[in-house]
């Protein structure tokens, strides 16, 4: 008798767990979650061609595990136990390839992809030949280590061969001369919690760019820090832990204030910070207003008439600014947003100074339009 009474509290414990789990996903199926803002990607919804053709050739299949487990109930709960479980219990050195170390997080990268490098060093080289080789300004490539980097030389993690990425891109693009700020950063000079490097932790970078491009004597490290609190970087929701959030902080001085940024993409004029931005998608917007395809910063103060165009990736949100001091217009390209054969509309490159300044990260993408 007390064996039944247990089969029996045991059925109807799982077929109560069965029925509750088909009910959530059948609430799900009807109202799916377009976006992961955790991930800060879109979620996989139920594939709309259902066909005798998807079914055999596998692509209704595939599109159905891929929804199956974006909209599976209580994702973000079991997110979460499973990196705690991978990361803390079974002592695994990482969770869907995001290590984390000394509360540092990283998506851990083995090698660089020679196909994807090659694309992205050539479609630089086209924005060479098509804008800069017969221009009279000063040119410099400036590539920026992500985070593997500095694990690999301080916890011992495999990571990609930079040297040979260095050596690719000098000789891909060999009119330009080459600033290695390698040596002048540390892993503490980068967010807990995000790709990007810290722009108050910037200062031997900055002097080390200045130096090489003989800007040094306009350029003198003087600044108020502004401090934001609660920044979630990119691996805050990505590694599913939840950790502490970062704090992030701000440079501003007399000259950063009285500087203003053209948007060319909505033809208005905006700050160099937005502190605004901290608690929104991505807090790292707060420098430039993020992902922008063209934007010039002017300099009242400086009257030289000396200018600069960066073509960059995010990273130079937070730089650019730290060499407004030295130029009277600084140009960010980011042929990510843009194409580069319209560039000629808006920018005049003769005589103006050039700096390629790119992470690995983005080299190793094929990103580039």
């Amino acid at each position: 008798m007390k064996n039944s009474v247990k089969y029996i509290a045991v059925t109807v414990c799982f077929c109560v767990f069965l029925g509750f789990f088909l009910g959530m996903s059948a609430y799900r199926f009807f109202n799916p979650v377009d976006i992961s803002l955790s991930e800060r990607r879109p979620l996989a919804l139920f594939p709309k061609n259902i066909t005798l053709e998807s079914i055999i050739d596998k692509s209704f299949m595939t599109g159905y595990e891929a929804y199956s487990a974006d909209q599976f109930p209580f994702r973000e709960f079991f997110r979460t136990l499973k990196a705690h479980v991978q990361l803390n219990i079974l002592q695994l050195k990482e969770n869907n390839s995001i290590a984390v170390k000394n509360g540092y997080f990283v998506k851990t990268e083995k090698e660089f992809s020679d196909a994807l490098c090659t694309y992205s060093l050539g479609r630089l080289d086209y924005v060479y030949n098509k804008y800069l080789k017969d221009s009279k300004g000063n040119k410099y490539l400036c590539l920026i280590p992500d985070k593997n980097y500095f694990f690999k030389s301080e916890f011992n993690y495999p990571a990609p061969d930079y040297e040979q990425l260095k050596d690719k891109s000098v000789k891909a693009l060999p009119d330009f001369q080459y600033i290695d700020i390698f040596d002048t950063l540390k892993l503490s000079d980068f967010y807990y919690t995000d790709t990007h490097w810290r722009q108050e932790r910037l200062c031997a970078v900055t002097e080390k760019v200045a130096a090489e491009m003989g800007i040094e004597d306009n350029i003198s490290w003087n600044y108020k820090e502004n401090v934001l609190e609660g920044f979630a970087g990119v691996y805050y929701g990505q590694s599913g832990l939840r950790p502490e959030k970062d704090t992030l902080i701000y440079l501003s001085n007399e000259t950063l204030d009285s500087c203003t940024v053209f948007d060319y993409e909505t033809n208005e004029t905006i700050n160099i910070y937005a502190p605004e931005l901290i608690s929104g998608k991505d807090g790292y917007d707060v420098f430039l207003y993020g992902a922008k395809a063209l934007l010039r910063i002017d300099n009242p103060g400086n009257t030289e008439g000396k200018e600069l165009v960066i073509f960059r990736d995010s990273f130079a949100s937070s730089f650019a600014p730290l060499l407004t001091q030295a130029y009277s217009s600084i140009y960010l390209v980011d042929i990510r947003y843009i194409s580069p054969d319209v560039l000629g509309n808006f920018i005049d490159f003769d005589g103006k100074d050039i700096l390629y300044l790119y992470s690995s990260l983005v080299i190793n993408q094929k990103a580039f339009k």
